[in-house]
């Protein structure tokens, strides 16, 4: 007999469970508080923006790179910034700023940390700039690559294409400085070079 009470208040107490949260629920499945107001949904990032220009100033008050993007998340925890359709600046140290040195990295997705240092881009990533010194362009195209603003660096093990002075050269294990343009690739090297 006891058994049986005991699996009636059970139910009951899952009922009533149950019948709160079906009536403290509002339209759309948003959460009401006692007031009656409406709570936004859970997300899984601490903010979202869209169409943003992000500017990193290096110690010397100097631009270090600028980062425009059609989406920007900050995830929850760890601070990563994650982007859609991202567009980098980078101009190289001595050289002027907005000028034909400029580096231009342009990708589907980007992940930035949120205090500065190692950027990865993937999906149909480009790079275009003039090194210092430099006459002609380098044109970069692969579907990773890693950027530390700090050592100005590019690298990926991916396979890669590097374009420069009417010269095509594939392969994989991207190396290259954007100072000083300097570019190796460790495997799979074939290309054209014209005289």
């Amino acid at each position: 007999m006891r058994t049986g009470r005991l699996l009636l208040l059970l139910l009951v107490l899952g009922l009533t469970a149950a019948a709160a949260v079906w009536f403290g629920r509002g339209r759309n499945g948003e959460q009401t508080t006692a007031g009656g107001t409406a709570e936004p949904p859970q997300v899984a990032y601490d903010y979202e923006a869209h169409d943003v220009v992000l500017r990193q100033m290096g110690a010397d008050g100097r631009l270090a790179f600028q980062v425009e993007a059609r989406q920007i998340t900050q995830l929850p925890d760890s601070g990563r910034i994650t982007a859609v359709g991202i567009t980098m600046y980078h101009d190289p140290a001595g050289a002027e700023l907005d000028g034909p040195n400029r580096w231009t990295l342009t990708a589907e997705h980007g992940e930035l940390p949120a205090e500065g240092g190692i950027v990865t881009l993937s999906g149909q990533v480009k790079a275009h700039g003039v090194p210092v010194g430099a006459n002609a362009a380098v044109n970069l195209a692969t579907d990773h690559l890693v950027y530390d603003p700090a050592t100005q660096q590019l690298s990926t093990d991916d396979e890669v294409r590097v374009v420069f002075s009417g010269n095509t050269i594939s392969g994989r294990g991207l190396q290259a400085n954007i100072r000083t343009g300097e570019v190796a690739l460790r495997l799979d090297v074939h290309g054209t070079l014209v005289p």
